[in-house]
């Protein structure tokens, strides 16, 4: 098995870089996007770069996430671990909070207005708070770390990457969840998925009227929820 996560995604790209990988709904706002395994990619090279050029994140230094349930969460994730740096679920030296404002790193905060595509933030932002849509299309979708981890390095929390692959299970579905995939209950889903070659349907704000026809359209074998897993039948 990889040693560490930006490997195992590396891996998953090289493997199956066109087919979908996060395909997200939010049934609130009507927003749908679907994500290559690639354009992920894509999408975490510009952000590593991002918080490695612009706001100096080192190799061991940590990133909260204060998203909802959001594709850019997996981006964030993946992007801190390909710079070196441990995701926390506690108060992290740079942070990213979603129009709430809910977080706020010791060091920097960014902010995303969770807008389709990453968009930018329409009105002016808190005092020391910088705009992740204004700033990360700025940046270049390769990125080369000056020190990549290791796989004894921290992950998340107090695990390291190492710990995070073994303990995941290999997911080769497409599963539909609600959970956020960045959090403690979600992300051993993620890690799964990207070991195991499967795809996500991330449902924000599920109407749950719409569920069975959207199993049905995205062909989804699995429902994975934070409470429940079941196998759809016929699947």
């Amino acid at each position: 098995m990889t040693g560490t996560l930006p490997e195992l995604f590396s891996a998953a790209v090289r493997r199956d870089g066109a087919n979908p990988f996060l395909t997200y709904y939010d049934d609130v706002s009507g927003e749908r996007i679907e994500l290559s395994a690639l354009t992920t990619a894509n999408w975490v090279a510009k952000t590593a770069n991002l918080l490695v050029d612009e706001y100096d994140l080192e190799s061991g230094e940590t990133v909260a996430i204060g998203l909802p349930p959001h594709w850019l969460g997996v981006v964030w994730a993946l992007s801190a671990w390909s710079a070196g740096s441990s995701v926390t679920t506690g108060e992290g030296s740079v942070a990213i909070t979603g129009p709430d404002f809910g977080i706020r790193g010791t060091r920097e905060t960014i902010a995303s207005a969770l807008l389709p595509l990453g968009g930018r933030f329409r009105e002016p932002l808190p005092a020391g708070v910088h705009d992740y849509g204004a700033e990360v299309y700025n940046h270049p979708d390769v990125f080369v770390p000056f020190d990549p981890p290791a796989a004894d390095s921290p992950a998340y929390d107090d695990r390291t990457h190492a710990e995070l692959i073994r303990t995941a299970e290999p997911i080769a579905d497409r599963v539909l969840t609600t959970a956020d995939l960045v959090a403690p209950d979600g992300i051993g889903m993620l890690i799964g998925v990207v070991s195991g070659g499967g795809s996500i349907v991330l449902c924000r704000n599920l109407d749950e009227g719409k569920l069975e026809r959207r199993i049905a359209d995205e062909k989804v074998d699995r429902v994975l929820r934070p409470d429940s897993q079941h196998y759809l039948e016929g699947h």
